[in-house]
């Protein structure tokens, strides 16, 4: 009986490694981990914990560092430091609040993208996030923008959801739009009243809830996308964070 519970909850994972696909043994993968006011003290949020699990078990090496310290890290690790032979990341993964900051210091030769858009690929709802995104510069004054959530975690100040996605928002698209917030379990199957959905990463929900959060978006016509890719699209570097992710489809 044990065996077959068992069975019945791995099949609601995703089958797709998060992102032991992308990277090859002894590559140096670069995370971007800002430590804010919104970060939680003492410890690495579950993305983040994700991937470098992902990175250990393909035999990469994954190297932590803050967003002031990056350009410095890259221009060590490409001069070889202490006479060695100058070794680039194969890849770059940032946090998706400081994507735009990151995309000015990496070099356009090495691959960057986000915990954000990894999650939407693991999740299986990438494409869908990438074909929703584009709502955001369609949208109109009185618009209501569901940002939800599946965690329910305590709110800071400056918090991605509640505060800087608004925000950025706003700033893009200069209509004067409302957001609503969900979070947990409380994800509302009527969708019609809302012009998106922007969604987090999904890390504390499995793949089946995701598809059903995006299952009752398409079924009502209503678009779906997710922080991640929706931070870089109005930052103009959605493609470039994509190549690296899409070159394995």
């Amino acid at each position: 009986l044990k065996e077959r519970i068992a069975a019945l909850g791995r099949a609601g994972t995703a089958q797709r490694p998060l992102i032991g696909d992308l990277i090859r043994p002894s590559e140096i993968v670069v995370l971007v981990i800002p430590i804010d006011k919104a970060a939680p003290k003492g410890r690495l949020i579950l993305p983040q914990q994700m991937t470098i699990r992902g990175i250990l078990d393909a035999d990469g090496i994954p190297v932590c560092v803050k967003e002031d310290r990056l350009e410095e890290l890259i221009g060590r690790l490409g001069s070889g430091e202490n006479g060695g032979a100058g070794n680039e990341p194969g890849l770059i993964i940032t946090d998706s609040q400081v994507f735009e900051e990151v995309s000015k210091i990496v070099p356009d030769r090495i691959p960057l993208t986000s915990f954000s858009i990894l999650m939407a690929r693991y999740k299986g709802f990438l494409d869908a996030a990438v074909r929703g995104v584009r709502k955001i510069d369609d949208l109109k004054d009185g618009d209501i923008v569901l940002i939800s959530e599946g965690c329910t975690h305590h709110r800071q100040c400056g918090d991605i959801g509640t505060e800087k996605l608004p925000a950025w928002i706003r700033k893009r698209t200069g209509k004067k739009l409302l957001f609503e917030t969900s979070s947990g379990t409380g994800f509302p199957e009527d969708l019609s009243r809302y012009a998106m959905v922007i969604h987090c990463g999904g890390c504390m929900l499995n793949e089946r809830e995701m598809r059903f959060r995006m299952k009752c978006a398409a079924d009502q016509g209503i678009p779906f996308t997710n922080y991640g890719t929706a931070i870089a699209y109005m930052k103009g570097i959605l493609d470039r964070s994509l190549q690296v992710v899409w070159r394995q489809e």
